[in-house]
């Protein structure tokens, strides 16, 4: 959860790899040394992996990417993770989601309606069965889009969703009243 940690992450999950002087190329506020550090703990905690190595002037120089099970985490490997390791993978995913707009914004002069862009959030009340139909209607629907190629008019589009359960001020989660709770 450190900011500068962080900022790597999101440095990575916008190239493939890089190594620790292309990091600091793209944060250039960031001490080299600084850098180094960060990365060696990022590498430690399994967040980091070495892509490559190779030789340069003697020196062994590490080229850098994003733990493939911290880019698209499979169900079993979160299953797998300690609260604290949870809240790093969604703190991983929401970062990517954070530079993309960045990169979004950075773009040009951005007409969001113009350009399909949209964010928003609803809660609503389903069980595990309506829950299992809505993912299953938006895999169908992107089934269908995820075969396309690049052609003139498509632009390169990215649907992210975050559906979380939500717990009700009366500590139910199933929306029914506690016992004894006044109506």
């Amino acid at each position: 959860m450190h900011p500068v940690r962080l900022r790597i992450v999101q440095t990575l999950l916008g190239d493939d790899a890089l190594t620790t002087h292309q990091l600091h190329e793209r944060l250039p506020d960031v001490p080299i040394a600084t850098l180094y550090r960060h990365v060696s703990h990022l590498v430690s905690h399994d967040l980091v992996e070495v892509a490559s190595a190779r030789q340069v002037r003697g020196a062994s120089e590490k080229t850098y990417r994003l733990a493939e099970a911290f880019v698209n985490p499979s169900a079993e490997e979160l299953d797998a993770l300690s609260k604290e390791e949870l809240l790093t993978a969604f703190t991983v995913f929401a970062s990517g989601l954070i530079r993309d707009f960045g990169d979004y914004l950075e773009v040009g002069d951005p007409k969001l309606h113009a350009d399909r862009v949209s964010f928003a959030q609803a809660s609503f009340w389903a069980d595990d069965d309506e829950i299992d139909a809505l993912g299953s209607t938006i895999m169908a629907a992107l089934e269908r889009l995820l075969g396309n190629g690049p052609t003139p008019g498509r632009r390169r589009r990215t649907l992210t969703t975050v559906i979380i359960p939500r717990e009700e001020a009366n500590g139910s989660q199933d929306g029914h009243q506690e016992p004894g709770a006044a109506e």
